[in-house]
């Protein structure tokens, strides 16, 4: 599937007939290329087990109920000490993941192993964390041991597991397939979470081996990750051109294409906002659907826009400064994100709330 849609066919046939709207293929290809999203290898979907064979991995409770912030390094190492004598004939495997600018790395380490690989540099640390985890059951599908703990620092590992679905990341598939199959084969595979940075030997030489690793071994890349660099690299791009737009009267109140954060208005209040964020109000451009000229202030014989209204128009100075504190506010102050408390108070006084 991948393959189809990163070297599309027809390619002459859609390069000869612009009028023709191309598959996803090369519209995407276009894409990848402007942003050079290119050679990439994007990971392979997995298909998840059928529901009416799903179960729940095996997990070792003992240390993720205490809160981090609240409990001391000491106490956790002892609870772990505690645990390890519990769990003292299960065979041990720490796991972590890395990802520091470009480097993204994995590592696994065993009694007598440390297993680390460095991953492309579009994969998320997520990606490195769950990534460790598929190397300890591979490695451990080729043991004599059958009875493993396999420790982590990421909660967010351990519930993508728990969670398991059809939209789950495909590296997480992959792991319970494997992990189903080992536990036919008579394995017995726990996991178990523990606080990173406290010192525990085998999480700390995993945390190491990671940001060491150097040789990339599994050149892949899901496809989440891609989506997320290209969001990422698409969202830059479009930055980089509004920044440009400097003179633009909406770059003024809104310099981010991130968009504004909702505000808690019923849909009228916000319908209103968005009217004055855009200048384009029934009051100031009425004149276009009855064919009128523009309406003029009389007091300072502007042309009436949501700016001269808001800030400028000497008639409100008063007004302003009672609701803003000032006579002539900017337009990113009372308009912006979020947009000013007393806003429509003074809007309301004016009486320009029902021509908005």
């Amino acid at each position: 599937m991948y393959d189809r849609i990163l070297n599309p066919i027809l390619g002459t046939l859609y390069a000869n007939k612009p009028s023709y709207i191309p598959p996803f293929g090369h519209r995407i290809k276009k894409i990848l290329s402007c942003h050079r999203i290119e050679n990439i290898m994007p990971l392979p979907e997995e298909q998840p087990r059928p529901p009416w064979s799903h179960f729940n991995i095996y997990t070792v409770d003992d240390l993720s109920n205490l809160s981090k912030q609240d409990t001391p390094h000491f106490v956790y190492l002892q609870l772990f000490y505690h645990h390890r004598q519990c769990y003292r004939d299960f065979k041990t495997a720490y796991t972590d993941g890395s990802k520091a600018g470009s480097h993204v790395g994995s590592a696994a380490v065993f009694n007598n192993l440390t297993k680390s690989e460095r991953l492309h540099s579009y994969c998320n640390v997520f990606t490195s964390e769950i990534y460790a985890i598929f190397m300890v059951l591979g490695k451990i599908s080729i043991c004599n041991d059958k009875k493993w703990i396999i420790y982590t620092d990421s909660r967010s590992c351990l519930e993508a597991l728990l969670h398991i679905s059809r939209r789950s990341h495909p590296l997480v598939n992959k792991i319970f397939n494997l992990y189903a199959s080992l536990l036919r084969k008579g394995y017995n595979i726990s996991f178990c979470w523990i606080p990173g940075h406290i010192e525990i030997v085998g999480n700390e030489k995993a945390d190491i081996a990671a940001k060491e690793a150097r040789r990339i071994t599994w050149p892949y890349v899901p496809f989440p990750d891609i989506d997320c660099i290209l969001r990422s690299k698409v969202s830059r791009s479009w930055q980089e051109i509004w920044n440009t737009q400097a003179n633009n009267k909406l770059h003024y109140i809104q310099p981010s294409v991130g968009g504004f954060k909702p505000c808690n208005f019923n849909r009228n209040i916000n319908v209103k906002l968005v009217r004055l964020r855009i200048g384009h109000t029934y009051f100031t451009h009425r004149y276009l659907l009855h064919s009128e000229p523009a309406p003029i202030c009389q007091t300072c014989n502007a042309n009436f826009t949501v700016r001269h209204i808001l800030s400028e128009c000497e008639i409100f100075n008063n007004c302003r400064i009672k609701w803003f504190g000032k006579a002539h506010p900017q337009l990113h102050e009372l308009l912006g994100d979020p947009p000013h408390v007393y806003l429509f108070s003074f809007v309301a006084e004016i009486g320009f709330m029902k021509v908005i």
